[in-house]
């Protein structure tokens, strides 16, 4: 009986903790010029990560890597991540607060695959290669952090000369 009552009990407590917790997912892109602004007041990158519905590499990419990510850190060590549906036909804001589309995004960063995840600094320009594909050797996250070491040391360098990074890699993209 009493171990019945334990069992109960933490059974309700477990579930009222399952409850309380909201599952946090990857938001989608909707407007570059404010999360250029978080990004820039914060000194943090934007990551896109593009994908496509029913991709399973993009499955992998977002719930192995990318929401834990978000899950696993505070809010203040949070990063800016936005997932670009290349399908989508959303209108949403650039950089230049001129209105545009994922697929236009994607055309500018010359995405061509799903997934593809870029690191990108307050400006549109980029901080690091590309990372295109899945994980199916199991080194993805290894490609992240360096990906987040490079952009980290250019948006440093950047800081300390007083502006935004521009052709931090061999293409700067006009905002």
């Amino acid at each position: 009986m009493r171990l019945g009552v334990l069992w109960l009990l933490c059974l309700l407590l477990t579930g009222n903790v399952a409850a309380d917790s909201k599952p946090i997912t990857v938001p989608m892109l909707s407007d570059l010029a404010a999360d250029a602004v978080q990004a820039q007041r914060e000194d943090k990158p934007i990551i896109l990560f593009f994908s496509l519905p029913g991709c399973p590499f993009c499955h992998v990419v977002r719930n192995n890597y990318l929401q834990p990510l978000l899950r696993d850190s505070t809010p203040k060590q949070r990063p800016v991540i936005r997932e670009v549906d290349i399908s989508s036909t959303q209108s949403l804001r650039n950089f230049d607060r001129t209105t545009g589309s994922p697929r236009s995004i994607a055309q500018r960063y010359k995405v061509i695959a799903a997934p593809t995840v870029i690191f990108v600094d307050a400006a549109g320009c980029m901080l690091a290669p590309s990372i295109v594909g899945g994980d199916i050797a199991g080194v993805y996250g290894g490609y992240l952090d360096n990906a987040f070491d490079m952009s980290a040391r250019k948006i440093a360098a950047a800081k300390k000369l007083g502006g935004a990074v521009k052709g931090a890699v061999k293409e700067c993209p006009p905002p």
